[in-house]
């Protein structure tokens, strides 16, 4: 009897270390911190990342600015990066200017679930300057050091806009990253990103990335490519309850990797052998999905699908 009323103590000791970490407000890095996001054509097959880094501050109308570069690889003094932006805090709201813009707000750490946050800038062309999110859940997420922090779901608002994930002292954790909350909408010409990877004072705390042991590499590290990356064609497309690839040659040891639209791998099937693949639908939503088939780590080739209803 007292050794489970001693497990029950630890456990609900646990449970509230756990909540009260997560109840704690951790500001946006000021310094020394990293973002990694990494990309991929769907058409040409080509991988590549975006990097931002914090590295000097600055000072626009009175107000001190941390100034953030493009990253030319995971490093701050490369010659090849270059300054892309500057963001500031203040109330727990992160500000940024982009481009001599006028100051748009970037995250707003003090929404709760129902609130809508607007902004007035996108990154996206000819998409509307001005759209909005709603919070529709406000939970807590470990990060890869086991520290616990709050994080914030959005859905879309309104026309031509999308949701997000944001994670507090960090920012989005889905597509393009630090500065996802400004992409509202996906019109890429086939590229496609995933965020990967946070980093502050040397140190990981995010890693979303099943073949990455580190920071900042290929969501593709250990896969060699080949130089003709062929498209693939399946058929039907779009489908609703399973689709079919014909190969011309056999697989070996196949792996087949499909991607939501916003570059999240929602399935992965390995093992592939012969020249027929088969994809149904379970637990796939409606929508478009990109593909990605390799054969004893060499990429074969890339497509994408629609799912209908």
């Amino acid at each position: 009897m007292k050794r489970i009323l001693l497990y029950l103590v630890t456990g609900l000791l646990l449970a509230v270390s756990g909540f009260g970490q997560s109840t704690v407000y951790h500001p946006f890095p000021i310094s020394n911190a990293f973002w990694g996001v990494d990309g991929w054509n769907i058409f040409s097959g080509a991988c590549y990342n975006a990097r931002y880094g914090l590295n000097g501050d600055t000072l626009i109308n009175g107000l001190v600015y941390h100034k953030v570069y493009s990253l030319y690889d995971s490093t701050l003094t490369n010659p090849k990066s270059y300054f892309y932006a500057v963001i500031r805090e203040q109330d727990k709201r992160i500000y940024t200017i982009i481009n001599n813009s006028q100051e748009e707000i970037l995250y707003d750490f003090n929404l709760e679930v129902g609130d809508t946050i607007t902004w007035h800038y996108s990154l996206m062309f000819n998409a509307p300057e001005d759209f909005s999110r709603v919070v529709t859940q406000v939970d807590s997420i470990q990060l890869y050091n086991g520290e616990s922090r709050k994080r914030f779901s959005m859905e879309a608002s309104g026309y031509n806009s999308l949701g997000d994930i944001v994670v507090e002292g960090i920012g989005s954790i889905i597509w393009r990253g630090l500065f996802n909350p400004l992409i509202n909408a996906i019109a890429t010409n086939g590229d496609q990103f995933s965020f990967t990877c946070f980093k502050q004072n040397e140190s990981v705390l995010y890693l979303n990335n099943p073949r990455c042991d580190h920071c900042f590499c290929s969501l593709y590290t250990g896969i060699q490519t080949t130089e003709a990356n062929n498209n693939l064609a399946f058929s039907p497309d779009p489908f609703s309850v399973q689709t079919t690839l014909r190969l011309n040659n056999q697989l070996e040891n196949g792996s087949l990797l499909v991607y939501n639209s916003l570059g999240q791998e929602v399935r992965h099937i390995s093992g592939l052998t012969g020249s027929l693949i088969l994809l149904n639908r379970k637990n796939l939503s409606p929508g478009i999905y990109y593909l990605r088939l390799l054969d004893q780590n060499k990429v074969i080739g890339n497509s994408r699908v629609v799912i209908g209803d």
